[in-house]
């Protein structure tokens, strides 16, 4: 069945090795970029981490008592498998028929359309969030910042939408990957296929 093969993919053992390098440089290179977003937003709303993802990730909490260090810690955690995730997907979809994986190039261009998106969707989610701060924000979120007990409600919100878009950016980013390395695989399929087909005189 076609749809089979998606479920349960078979992965020539040759490339095994190649997938397994991109998925790990996926998880590093995610996890860095969740500890540099999360050193950003921390300076923007610190309360979003204090009130709240400080006590979601209290058994990561660091034997020293810095608040940075425990964003930077908060922020590997919550990424690197999203990086590791999106790679080995990049990496899976990328296999020629031949059962190659994509050249690092177009590897790299994929990984830097997700995190590109993932950044301006990062940078749109804090517009929006400036933009709420003139608005208002609905009951519920009042009523779980009063639990809270956070004060600055408004660097708080905009914190909260810079995370959700950035994920939904991600999402977003690893599809508009997909497309580019699909297209890229067709290519080179289609090229190996014109040769295969050219006559060796």
């Amino acid at each position: 069945m076609d749809l089979l093969k998606y479920l349960v993919p078979r992965i020539p053992l040759h490339a095994v090795r190649g997938i397994f390098l991109v998925t790990v440089v996926g998880a590093i290179v995610g996890g860095a970029y969740g500890v540099i977003h999360d050193q950003i937003t921390y300076t923007i709303g610190e309360e979003y981490f204090t009130r709240v993802k400080f006590d979601q990730f209290w058994w990561a909490r660091p034997s020293t008592d810095s608040p940075r260090l425990f964003a930077g810690i908060i922020g590997f955690m919550a990424t690197w498998w999203v990086g590791a995730l999106t790679a080995w997907v990049l990496s899976r979809v990328s296999l020629s028929r031949e059962g190659k994986i994509a050249p690092p190039r177009e590897i790299a261009v994929s990984f830097m359309i997700v995190f590109l998106t993932a950044f301006l969707a990062g940078v749109c989610g804090w517009l929006f969030g400036l933009w709420r701060t003139t608005t208002g924000y609905a009951e519920g979120w009042h009523n779980l910042m009063d639990i809270k007990g956070v004060e600055n409600k408004e660097a708080f919100m905009t914190v909260a939408y810079i995370h959700n878009s950035s994920y939904l950016g991600g999402v977003v980013g690893m599809a508009f990957g997909l497309v580019y390395l699909t297209r890229c695989r067709r290519r080179r399929n289609g090229n190996s296929a014109l040769a295969d087909a050219v006559p060796v005189r």
